[in-house]
C-alpha cells in the first residue's frame, strides 16, 4: 500500500467523529425554517387570528401591520430560542473542559448524549405540531432537552479537543477547515433537503405544510447519528492517568462539580506565558467567538430579513439559500490548502478571512436586492476561513494538555456572544424593519473589525513570535514523517527555518 493512501486512511480514521457534527447539525438546521414557520402559523392563526389566506402569503404584503407583528413576534420567538439553548452551555462549560480533559473516555459518552437529547427535541416539536392549537411559545419547551444534553455545543467542544489530541501540529489548520466544511455542507444540504421536503404535499393528511415530513427526516438522521456514534471506537490516543481511568462515575462527578473548577478555568486565560501569550490568548478567544457570533447569530433573523426585504416565500428562500452556500463551502475546503501553500501565515490568512467577512455583511447591507444578496456571498465566501485560521493560532498558543478547558471555555464562549449576538441581530432589525433593514448588517461589519485588527496585531506586531511557532510546525512536519530524520529532510528544514527568519 502506497504512503499516500496510508496517510488516507489514517487521516480519515481521525475523523471518524467528526461526521458526528455534519449529521446532528444537518438534522437541526433542516427543521429551523421548519419550526420558524410553524410558528409564524401558529401566531397568524391562533394568536392574531387573521385569515388563512393572508397567513399563507404575508410576505406578499410587507408594510401590513399583521406582517410587522408576526415578524417581531418571530424576533422574540428566536430570542427565547438561543436563550434556552444558551444558558445550560455556558454552565457546562465551566465543567466539560476539565471532564475532558481529565477523563478523555467520556468522549464518546458525551456525543451519545448529544444525539439523545436531539431525539426528545425532535419528537416534542412533532407533539406541538399535531397540537395545533396549542400557543406558538410552547413550541420553546421543544428545544430544552437538546439543551440541557449539550447538544451542538457538547459535540463541537468534544471534536475540538479530540483534534488537539490526535492530529499531527500540520494538519490541524487543515482539520479546523474540514469541520468548517462539514458545517457548510449541514448548512447547504439543509437548506436544500428542509426546503424541498417542506415544499412537498403533506405526507400525513390535515396538515397545512409538510412540516411533519421535516421533522421525520430530522428524527431519522438523529437516530442514524445515535447508532453511528455507539457503532464507532476513537481513534486517538490520550495519555491515561491510572487512577483516574479506574474512577466511577460517582467519583467524577464529584471531583469535576467543584466551584474550584471555575477558578481553574479562570487561570488559564491569566495565567502568564511567554511573548505576550496571555493576552494573545485572550485576544484570540475573544476574536473567533466574535467571528462565529457574527455567522450563527445571523439565523435569528436571516428568514425574517428575507420575507422583509425581497419578499421571498419559504420555498423561494431555501431555493436561493442552497445555491448562495455553494461558493463558501468550496472556499472553506479548499482556501485554507491554497494560502497555506502560497507560504501565508496563519495570522494572514486570519487577515484575509476578517476581510472577506467583512465584506460579506457591508455589501448585503448596502444593497438590499436579490444581487446584492449574491454578491455578499460570493465576495465573502471566504468569510469562515478567518474562524479556521483564529483557532489553529490558538493551538499554537496553548499546551496540548489546556486545550480540553480552553476549546470548551472558547466554544462557551462562542455561545455566550452569540446570544448577545442574536439579541443584536432581533432588536436593531425590529427597530429598523420599516425603513432600513440593513442597518444591522453594517453595524456588525464594523464589529468585525476587531479581530481584523487583532489578526493584523499578531501579523505585523507578534512577528518574531509567529516565525518561532511556524519554525516549530516545521519541524514537527518533518519529524512526522520519521522518528530519524535522514540528512535531506534536515537540510530541507534548515532551508525552510533560514527562508522564515529572511
Amino acid at each position: 500500500m502506497s504512503e499516500k493512501i496510508k496517510f488516507l486512511l489514517f487521516y480519515l480514521n481521525l475523523m471518524k467523529f467528526d461526521f458526528c457534527v455534519v449529521i446532528l447539525a444537518l438534522a437541526g438546521m433542516m427543521q429551523g425554517i421548519a419550526v420558524t414557520q410553524l410558528m409564524e402559523d401558529k401566531m397568524c392563526l391562533n394568536h392574531l387570528k387573521l385569515d388563512e389566506q393572508f397567513c399563507s402569503n404575508f410576505t406578499s404584503f410587507p408594510d401590513s401591520d399583521g406582517t410587522q407583528a408576526i415578524l417581531q413576534a418571530t424576533n422574540t420567538f428566536k430570542n427565547w430560542q438561543f436563550l434556552i439553548g444558551s444558558i445550560p452551555s455556558l454552565v457546562m462549560s465551566v465543567f466539560v473542559g476539565y471532564w475532558l480533559g481529565n477523563y478523555p473516555k467520556y468522549f464518546k459518552p458525551f456525543i451519545i448524549l448529544a444525539f439523545c437529547g436531539a431525539i426528545l427535541q425532535t419528537s416534542l416539536t412533532l407533539v406541538n405540531l399535531f397540537v395545533f392549537t396549542a400557543p406558538w411559545w410552547a413550541l420553546l419547551f421543544s428545544g430544552v432537552p437538546s439543551s440541557l444534553s449539550g447538544g451542538i455545543f457538547l459535540v463541537f467542544s468534544a471534536v475540538y479537543t479530540s483534534i488537539s489530541w490526535g492530529t499531527p501540529p500540520h494538519l490541524v489548520i487543515v482539520r479546523f477547515s474540514v469541520i468548517e466544511l462539514f458545517v457548510k455542507i449541514a448548512m447547504l444540504g439543509s437548506s436544500f433537503l428542509g426546503g424541498h421536503i417542506l415544499a412537498q404535499d403533506p405526507w400525513i393528511s390535515g396538515q397545512r405544510k409538510n412540516f411533519a415530513g421535516v421533522f421525520i427526516v430530522g428524527l431519522s438522521l438523529h437516530l442514524f447519528g445515535l447508532i453511528y456514534t455507539i457503532l464507532m471506537k476513537p481513534a486517538f490516543v490520550y495519555e491515561k492517568n491510572v487512577e483516574k481511568e479506574k474512577a466511577s462515575f460517582i467519583q467524577v462527578i464529584t471531583d469535576v462539580f467543584r466551584i474550584s473548577r471555575a477558578k481553574e478555568c479562570a487561570l488559564l486565560f491569566l495565567k502568564k506565558r511567554p511573548d505576550s501569550g496571555r493576552l494573545r490568548l485572550i485576544l484570540l478567544v475573544t476574536s473567533g467567538a466574535i467571528c462565529n457570533a457574527a455567522l450563527g447569530s445571523e439565523d435569528g433573523i436571516a428568514y425574517q430579513f428575507a420575507q422583509r426585504v425581497y419578499g421571498l416565500t419559504e420555498e423561494a428562500y431555501t431555493s436561493m439559500l442552497t445555491l448562495v452556500y455553494i461558493p463558501p463551502t468550496i472556499a472553506t475546503v479548499i482556501g485554507p490548502s491554497i494560502l497555506k501553500f502560497l507560504g501565508l501565515s496563519d495570522s494572514s490568512i486570519a487577515i484575509f478571512g476578517c476581510l472577506s467577512l467583512a465584506a460579506f455583511f457591508a455589501i448585503r447591507g448596502i444593497f438590499l436586492t436579490i444581487r446584492g444578496y449574491i454578491a455578499g456571498y460570493v465576495i465573502g465566501s471566504c468569510g469562515r476561513i478567518s474562524s479556521v485560521a483564529i483557532r489553529s493560532l490558538i493551538v499554537s498558543t496553548v499546551d496540548s494538555a489546556e486545550s480540553a478547558q480552553i476549546f470548551t471555555l472558547s466554544t462557551a464562549l462562542e455561545t455566550f456572544i452569540g446570544l448577545g449576538g442574536t439579541f443584536l441581530y432581533t432588536s436593531i432589525f425590529s427597530l429598523t424593519i420599516a425603513h432600513q433593514p440593513g442597518a444591522v448588517f453594517l453595524l456588525v461589519a464594523t464589529i468585525i473589525l476587531y479581530p481584523l485588527l487583532v489578526s493584523c496585531w499578531i501579523r505585523f506586531g507578534q512577528r518574531k513570535g509567529d516565525k518561532e511557532i511556524d519554525e516549530k510546525a516545521n519541524v514537527e512536519v518533518a519529524m512526522h514523517k520519521g522518528d530519524k530524520l535522514d540528512d535531506k529532510a534536515k537540510v530541507e528544514v534548515a532551508m525552510q527555518n533560514e527562508e522564515q527568519k529572511l
